[in-house]
């Protein structure tokens, strides 16, 4: 039996063909599912079929999806940012801690936060901190001292007259 000598560039081509094929055959067999549910033998998957509780996720691949769902924050909160920048300006320095509580919180549920959009419209930093410190923590990210700290770190560095660090 012969063996081919394959140089990088023809085996990274067989890769590349390889590779995009192999992706269109598990998207045929696993449909995308936007949330983990579990298949036939209890296996919890996610996306197409990636077996979740059997695959740990890589730094790389959790960084690709903390931006995915930071971009996801961003465009279910721009209506009210624009709104908050028009009248603020000054208050870019605490998008960044709004973003974050958008993803720990729920973007969906930080946007529709009426009262806590009111008093950051009025500028009322106390206030707003306060309507923040009143969600629903515990169900979140507050369950240990060390997040519930952090937790209240967002709030106070949105309450905070300075916010830039």
């Amino acid at each position: 039996m012969a063996v081919t000598d394959l140089d990088d560039h023809s085996l990274l081509l067989a890769e590349v063909r390889a590779g995009r094929r192999a992706i269109d055959i598990v998207q045929e067999l696993f449909p995308f599912q936007p949330t983990a549910k579990p298949d036939e033998v209890g296996i919890l998957r996610l996306g197409h079929g990636r077996p979740i509780q059997r695959r740990p996720v890589s730094t790389a691949t959790a960084l690709h999806w903390l931006k995915s769902d930071m971009v996801h924050v961003q465009q279910v909160l721009r209506g009210r940012v624009f709104e908050l920048l028009a009248l603020h300006p000054e208050a870019s320095d605490r998008l960044p801690y709004l973003y974050a509580v958008g993803d720990l919180l729920d973007a969906e549920t930080l946007r529709d936060a009426n009262p806590l959009w009111d008093a950051m419209r009025k500028g009322d930093w106390r206030t707003a901190a306060t309507e923040l410190m009143a969600c629903q923590w515990d169900r979140y990210y507050g369950s240990t001292a060390e997040k519930r700290r952090a937790v209240i770190g967002l709030v106070m560095a949105i309450a905070a007259p300075d916010t830039a660090h």
